[in-house]
């Protein structure tokens, strides 16, 4: 119900232009409404019933010798009059009848107060009956003074009878008012469908796709909106590629400096130093190793987002994953860590052979070195339901789930890590997956630590098992 009242409160386009209709029609109506109105308050109006009225006479002076009969034609001729009014038993909602010949009084509508049970004079005068006003037109034969009046209720009734008798004028409007809103809410959906297919192309989208949008604009009202969109993606597709170029030329700019500094400080260590000289410059290479795998893996994010543009290439993950472990296995034989691996290839899928292999090698060496030294690593990948999926598990002290959203950002770390870090590795794992159409989830691993899980697209997927290395 909430969800609901949420939609029906919020703003919309589409309501916005649905109730506009409407309103239209609505002013529409109350214009004709009002037309009718003023046209009621008209003189010409009940002037229109005298050539009925003269009738009525001439059916008097006609049926004279007849009583019966004219009784019966008063009497139809009165209640098509009322019918025409709408109420036949309220005088006041309804004319009435008079028919006088000289002073007698042959006919009289049911009803009618006696105030106005008169003989009117000829032609249109007002008179007032307690709180109530009347108008009454009055026809004479000149011949045998047949009086015809017909009494109509002045002001508001007026309006109401007046209504009341062109019915037929506003009834196809308050009839097709309510229906008019559906066939004006699909008129209105229809039009806009440009607008939700350029909705639908810029929702598909992620932030390292900022191409143009090549969606046909006929609508002369959606060019300047595409044409200002693909403007800002072009603007953005320019800082894009500054940004990277900036940090490319920075990185490769600090590599040469640092690794002079790497050789400074290992030429330090041969020399004869005081004992106080030690922690100083064991600290100095240990920054010097810090910055410098902080500049391969700047160089390292640069390049996976610049890989989103290039065409891939057909390779076996398995294969790929089997090579970057190869490498790593020193490491963890370094700190005694045991690297299981279950890789079910050959995974064959289209992507970049560099992204993937640093993906797996950040993955892979963040949960060597996060695991308590003798602990386990696992990592396995197989195939499923169209995908390849990867889990790698450690043993280190994992991530809350409140960080696990804002360590795939660029130098996010949670505080008191206990080893040192750029924050860069995981945001790489993240920048290679949206390159390669893919996904991760951080769970707790089984054995403590942290789980990461992987999903990528693949292209053919075998049950053929490969160990670790292959």
């Amino acid at each position: 119900m909430t969800r609901w009242w949420r939609r029906l409160i919020e703003p919309s386009v589409l309501r916005g232009l649905v109730l506009a209709q409407v309103v239209l029609a609505s002013l529409l109506w109350l214009s004709l409404v009002g037309l009718v109105v003023w046209d009621s308050q008209q003189e010409t109006v009940l002037h229109q019933s005298i050539p009925a009225m003269e009738a009525v006479v001439d059916a008097v002076e006609g049926l004279a010798d007849r009583p019966e009969a004219l009784e019966r034609v008063l009497r139809r001729v009165d209640a098509w009059n009322r019918a025409g009014s709408g109420e036949q038993d309220d005088p006041t909602l309804s004319t009435g009848m008079l028919v006088w010949r000289g002073e007698q009084r042959i006919f009289a509508s049911a009803g009618m107060p006696g105030e106005l049970l008169l003989r009117h004079p000829e032609g249109l005068h007002k008179l007032a009956s307690g709180e109530r006003r009347w108008q009454v037109l009055t026809v004479r034969s000149a011949a045998e003074d047949i009086r015809v009046s017909l009494v109509y209720p002045d002001s508001f009734m007026a309006v109401v009878l007046t209504l009341n008798s062109r019915g037929y004028l506003l009834l196809p409007l308050i009839v097709s008012l309510p229906l008019l809103v559906l066939p004006a809410w699909l008129s209105v959906r229809w039009a806009l469908k440009p607008w939700r297919r350029l909705s639908a192309e810029v929702a598909r989208r992620d932030e390292q796709d900022l191409s143009p949008i090549a969606l046909p604009a006929r609508e002369r009202e959606l060019r300047p909106l595409l044409e200002a969109v693909n403007r800002l993606l072009g603007r953005l597709r320019g800082a894009r590629a500054r940004e990277r170029r900036f940090v490319a030329d920075a990185a490769h700019e600090l590599r040469t400096p640092l690794s002079a500094m790497s050789l400074y400080a290992e030429s330090l260590q041969r020399l004869t130093l005081p004992p106080s000289a030690a922690p100083l410059l064991r600290g100095m290479l240990r920054s010097g190793e810090r910055a410098t795998r902080l500049v391969n893996q700047l160089l390292t994010l640069t390049r996976s987002e610049a890989d989103a543009q290039r065409p891939a290439e057909r390779l076996d993950l398995a294969a790929l994953a089997g090579d970057v472990l190869a490498e790593v296995a020193l490491l963890g034989s370094a700190r005694a860590v045991q690297l299981d691996c279950d890789l079910r290839g050959p995974l064959w899928m289209l992507g970049q052979a560099e992204g993937l292999g640093s993906l797996f090698g950040n993955l892979v060496e963040n949960a060597i070195k996060y695991s308590p030294e003798g602990g386990r690593v696992t990592v396995r990948l197989w195939a499923e339901d169209g995908e390849i999926a990867a889990l790698i598990d450690d043993q280190g002290p994992g991530i809350p789930p409140a960080w696990r959203e804002q360590v795939l950002q660029r130098f996010a770390r949670m505080p008191d890590q206990g080893q040192a870090g750029s924050g860069l590795g995981l945001a790489i794992v993240q920048s290679v997956l949206q390159a390669h159409g893919g996904r991760l989830a951080l769970d707790d691993a089984p054995e403590g630590g942290l789980r990461v899980q992987l999903w990528l697209p693949a292209e053919d997927a075998g049950r053929a098992p490969r160990g670790c290395g292959r």
